[in-house]
């Protein structure tokens, strides 16, 4: 196989030094033969640019890297962002987060879907198991773990991705010059997310079903389901507030009927939440757009309190 160059794209904010460690030398590990580390850091304030530029050096020995750090803290969308940019001649790019531990064949194998797949993807992506931060096994794959979290591949995968997003950021793989081209990522939704709708507007999306990378969970991850959810106004600003966002930032880069249908929704879903005169009945007959979301918001919205907290923990650990 012809080894195009590319890129590993490591955004870093406040590391825990062990699993850093743990990551990079599995970056180090990688089989493919053409490989670039890119590394920014995101103004961390409690961990020094000049540890982190030795810890770079000391555990990445078998191919280049670059540090760079930002003036200010800006968060991960515009950090992955920069790194797209710093990447200047790669043919492709990996995202990478900086408490994972990466198989040795990852990339290599995530390289031979893209360019072997009959169906021409834009992008791939591919399973990982999931571990604490022990480093212990919790599930062998994500779809374990996460009962929602459902796999898809081939063309006009956008209208489902509207709702739920299966391609986790740190197993994409695709061209720069395709990433780059969908920039700037907008601040409303994940980059993930956004990188996997747009390429789905323009062709097929692919997997590996074999876990690649072993993906840790944690209190301080920043994404996962309920995150930062505690209280039904929680729900209105982190799930409610915040699709209608990804349905604006959509919207500017795509035209399906589908959007237009989860605008309903959403204005369904707000009404609902609100308590307003026809609410209830609004979102009870839209429920087929998202079937699992509109029985929650129809029925767990008006739970009391506690009961709402406690379905709220059970959704987080993948009982509902």
């Amino acid at each position: 196989m012809e080894c195009k160059s590319l890129a590993i794209l490591l955004a870093i904010y406040d590391p825990k030094e062990d699993w850093l460690i743990e990551l990079l030398d599995s970056l180090n590990q990688q089989t493919y033969q053409n490989l670039t580390l890119y590394v920014r850091d995101d103004a961390s304030p409690n961990y020094s640019f000049s540890r982190l530029q030795e810890i770079v050096s000391e555990r990445i020995t078998k191919f280049p890297f670059h540090i760079f750090r930002n003036e200010v803290n800006v968060g991960s969308n515009k950090t992955f962002a920069a790194l797209l940019q710093d990447a200047k001649e790669e043919a492709y790019i990996a995202f990478c987060d900086q408490d994972d531990i990466w198989l040795p064949k990852k990339l290599e194998n995530s390289v031979r879907l893209f360019e072997e797949s009959p169906l021409s993807p834009t992008l791939v992506c591919t399973n990982v198991s999931v571990i604490d931060g022990s480093g212990k096994e919790i599930a062998a794959s994500i779809t374990d773990h996460r009962k929602r979290h459902i796999f898809q591949r081939g063309q006009n995968l956008a209208p489902d991705l509207i709702h739920h997003n299966f391609v986790m950021g740190c197993t994409i793989l695709m061209e720069r010059a395709r990433a780059l081209s969908y920039l700037p990522f907008p601040e409303s939704t994940v980059h993930d997310h956004y990188l996997a709708f747009r390429a789905a507007t323009d062709g097929a999306i692919d997997y590996l079903s074999e876990a690649q990378m072993r993906y840790r969970i944690y209190g301080g991850n920043q994404t996962g389901v309920m995150t930062g959810v505690h209280t039904k106004e929680d729900y209105l600003m982190r799930r409610i507030l915040v699709f209608g966002d990804r349905i604006n930032c959509f919207s500017s880069a795509y035209s399906h009927e589908d959007l237009e249908r989860s605008t309903q929704w959403y204005d369904a879903r707000l009404r609902n939440y609100h308590r307003e005169k026809g609410g209830f009945q609004a979102l009870w007959k839209m429920r087929h757009v998202n079937y699992s979301t509109s029985m929650f918001e129809l029925f767990g919205l008006r739970f009391p309190n506690f009961l709402f907290r406690f379905a709220i923990k059970m959704i987080t650990k993948g009982k509902l």
